[in-house]
């Protein structure tokens, strides 16, 4: 799991598909002699190809990169809605083919505007590096490294430089990653028209058509491809470039109204801010109403935990709201700080920093006169599932808990989870293959070249969720999908002991089968790379059924 450090942070790997993309940053260009025949750039420079690469996850295409390689100079823009971001890079090589300066634009894809900027100029055998935003902001540091090239964040069409670049010879390379400050060493192996690439722990495969050029590239562990575009069939609009209006409103005849309300926020460090809130409450009954307050997983999300633009019709807290207030429960469901209506700064927050927003969402709804104020439930998805019992151990006034694909692993074992089934089921990889990039892989995450300086992260690899379960002394339900492949089914049942284990006897663990992270049924594995392609959008009304006679029992007046 996506400017490495910052993305990686709002995608938040242990929860999302979105973590997918933090992998595209495996890229490289390749300083060898081309054999292409090239045309005359306006400069003088010869263009040797161009062109547009669409990219794929499923049927789903989920980002667009345009190129432009000259015998001394490559740009790319590529445009990536679900990560809200553009990247544009420009590679210059001076006469010997060898790298000269590099430069990196990340930009806001709403408003176009940079979010960061950074160079590398060579120096004999170091790179002089200047970076402005970001943290720490307008930086400048030396890097001891001989590199060929560099290696970009989100870019696949430097796969398609690197292949192109080598004429069909074998060759290997060093180039400098700006997202590790690191280099990675990589290799291209010819095999008629296929070009297997190895860069660092990652294996690719770029596939070339006439004269050379590549027209397609394959991340199997990943799932993700990259065709070119031919030119010659119209290009529909990129979907997911520009966000819809949100409708938090109740449809005419809901049982129930919906309210747009602010919920205010005193941080630990003394920030105030507020969030932009939805309140639902049941149009049958008499108040005060019992509540519950939805918490999201992992990626700064919508009150609905909208998976926009991946999954656009998935809103799982609506759902949850509406199927609630028919049992004459009310629902609390926010944005997350700094998110859509919320303000607040989230760089540097969390789990425990969330749970405490979670704590000023239960206390504004205790001091309303139409909700029962000890009759309040949480329901939390994916990070939200470790962030209630977190809450719920210090709060004893709270009545309840429904854990949805809650963890009971740390970070670190949450995410070689993750890594390991996208690669022991991809197709087209020997057994051989995969245990050699599973092994790879989990040390590489081990070793966490990225993610330690975010807070976020750091939390999240540290976070036992088991102590915490063990002092969990109100009713829980855990729900869990028997194909979830972000956090395994088996965590259901640890989660149960672990919190029975405390003395709770009112523990109730659900499996459901064919059902994945999102609670909705799988046509395949349940893997993450589905998610683009799924067409029933809708979570399973069984889960809903349950955890609504669930809450009615436990949240009923004078039990």
């Amino acid at each position: 799991m996506d400017t490495h450090a910052e993305v990686v942070k709002d995608l938040r790997i242990a929860g999302r598909v979105l973590a997918v993309l933090a992998a595209l940053s495996l890229t490289c260009v390749f300083a060898a002699r081309s054999q292409q025949p090239a045309a005359e750039a306006p400069g003088g420079q010869a263009v040797v190809d161009a062109g547009l690469l669409r990219w794929y996850q499923g049927t789903l295409e989920i980002g667009r990169e345009s190129f432009r390689r000259e015998t001394r100079l490559f740009e790319t823009e590529s445009q990536i809605p679900m990560m809200n971001l553009k990247l544009r890079y420009r590679s210059e090589y001076g006469a010997d083919g060898r790298l000269v300066r590099f430069e990196g634009r990340l930009l806001n894809v709403q408003t176009d505007s940079v979010i960061r900027l950074y160079t590398a100029v060579v120096q004999g055998d170091s790179l002089q590096i200047r970076q402005q935003g970001g943290r720490p902001a307008d930086s400048s540091w030396t890097r001891a490294a001989r590199a060929d090239a560099v290696s970009p964040a989100q870019s696949l069409a430097v796969l398609l430089e690197l292949a192109e670049r080598a004429g069909g010879r074998d060759g290997t390379w060093v180039v400098w990653s700006p997202e590790s400050n690191d280099t990675l060493r990589g290799q291209a192996t010819f095999r008629g028209d296929t070009v297997a690439m190895r860069m660092g722990s990652f294996t690719l495969t770029a596939v070339r058509g006439p004269g050379g050029r590549v027209e397609r590239i394959d991340i199997p562990a990943q799932r993700v491809r990259a065709e070119r575009w031919n030119g010659r069939d119209s290009l529909p609009p990129l979907q997911g470039a520009h966000r819809p209006t949100p409708d938090y409103t109740a449809p005419s005849g809901a049982p129930y109204s919906a309210t747009d309300v602010r919920v205010p926020v005193r941080a630990a460090a003394g920030d105030t801010f507020s969030l932009g809130c939805t309140l639902t409450l049941p149009t049958a009954g008499r108040a005060p109403f019992p509540a519950a307050v939805t918490i999201t997983g992992s990626g700064l999300q919508d009150r609905d935990e909208n998976l926009w633009p991946l999954l656009t019709a998935f809103r799982p807290f609506r759902q949850v709201a509406e199927r609630l207030a028919r049992v004459g429960i009310a629902v609390l469901r926010c944005d997350d700080r700094s998110f859509g209506a919320s303000t607040g700064d989230a760089r540097r927050a969390t789990s425990a920093d969330f749970a405490g927003d979670t704590r000023a969402q239960l206390a504004w709804l205790r001091a309303r006169p139409d909700i029962a104020g000890d009759r309040i439930a949480l329901i939390g998805h994916s990070e939200g599932g470790v962030i209630a019992p977190m809450v719920a151990a210090e709060d004893p006034r709270l009545a309840a808990a429904v854990l949805m694909a809650g963890t009971t692993k740390n970070g670190i074992l949450v995410v070689e989870d993750q890594i390991v089934w996208p690669i022991r089921s991809a197709p087209g990889m020997s057994e051989e293959q995969k245990a050699r990039l599973i092994a790879e892989q989990v040390a590489a995450w081990e070793q966490d070249s990225t993610g330690s300086g975010v807070p976020w992260m750091r939390w999240f690899r540290a976070y036992d969720p088991l102590p915490t379960a063990r002092r969990v002394r109100q009713p829980v339900l855990i729900l869990q999908g028997a194909l979830d492949r972000q956090v395994t089914a088996g965590q259901a049942d640890s989660l149960g002991a672990a919190i029975r284990a405390g003395g709770n006897r009112d523990v109730t663990v659900r499996v459901f089968p064919r059902l994945n992270h999102l609670f909705v049924p799988s046509p395949t594995d349940g893997s993450a790379s589905e998610y683009a392609t799924l067409t029933d959008a809708a979570v399973n009304a069984e889960v809903l059924d349950t955890m609504a006679a669930w809450l009615a029992q436990r949240l009923r007046r004078g039990r």
